[in-house]
């Protein structure tokens, strides 16, 4: 499969043999573009939390709960993700939470009350009860001993997550493949079977899964426009190198 997605990366003539691959082919590339991703992804996380963490763990105060109750910081108080715009909000006194918007604007991560924290969602905001066993008062000694624990939690929720949303981005992407292969098509007067027209766009996620590498390492401006632009330049490419652009391109 490596060779394959090289072969979709740099150049545009494999795309014509590749409108020829069997169902099982194509929703193998898929399966291993979505297993690369989320690779790519829990290593990247993975290094951020071993940068990241202690100078985060420095900077939480102290906390008290006692039977799934936040007791302190009795003062509303916001913890910020190093080097990210993201923050923690404490609030033990908050009648309720924020809304999506707000979580989005304010680049909020979790926010948690005197009984319940809450997370942004692709519904809007869940919520869960802190558990009612939950009795301890960390400080800066309890997070140096639980440092460990902490990194393994969140590289966990990172791995079940990352797996969520490279599911939701690569069906948007083959969405979006898609219908610029329709339209290419529609252009050129080729006409294309269904069939190939889902080939391609499954096999066009693996320029986009190294742009989609570039934008969370680096950061790519306007991300889903320049996805836009990256299937059209790849489909335009591969019409002007059709071997035929005037016969019909059947599977």
């Amino acid at each position: 499969m490596i060779a394959i997605w090289f072969r979709t990366v740099f150049g545009f003539r494999p795309y014509h043999a590749l409108r020829q691959a069997g169902r099982w082919h194509t929703a193998l590339f898929a399966v291993y573009i979505l297993m690369v991703g989320v690779l790519i992804f829990n290593l990247y996380f993975a290094w951020q939390v071993h940068q990241k963490l202690p100078a985060f763990l420095r900077a939480v105060p102290e906390m008290t709960f006692e039977q799934g109750r936040l007791l302190s910081p009795t003062q509303k108080t916001n913890i910020t993700v190093p080097q990210t715009p993201y923050q923690i909000v404490l609030d033990a006194h908050a009648e309720k939470a924020p809304t999506q918007q707000e979580f989005l604007t304010d680049k909020i991560v979790l926010f948690v009350t005197q009984k319940s924290f809450y997370m942004p969602s692709v519904a809007g905001v869940s919520q869960q009860p802190l558990p009612t066993q939950l009795t301890a008062q960390i400080n800066q000694a309890w997070l140096a001993q639980h440092a460990s624990t902490l990194r393994s939690f969140l590289q966990s929720m990172a791995f079940f997550a990352s797996i969520f949303a490279m599911l939701l981005f690569l069906l948007f992407s083959i969405l979006m493949a898609a219908s610029v292969v329709f339209f290419w098509a529609g252009i050129n007067r080729v006409r294309l079977p269904a069939g190939v027209i889902w080939r391609w766009a499954i096999f066009l996620q693996g320029p986009a899964l190294v742009l989609w590498t570039v934008h969370l390492l680096v950061g790519v401006p306007l991300f889903v426009f320049a996805v836009f632009i990256l299937f059209n330049i790849y489909v335009q490419q591969i019409f002007n190198t059709l071997p035929d652009t005037r016969g019909n391109h059947a599977a």
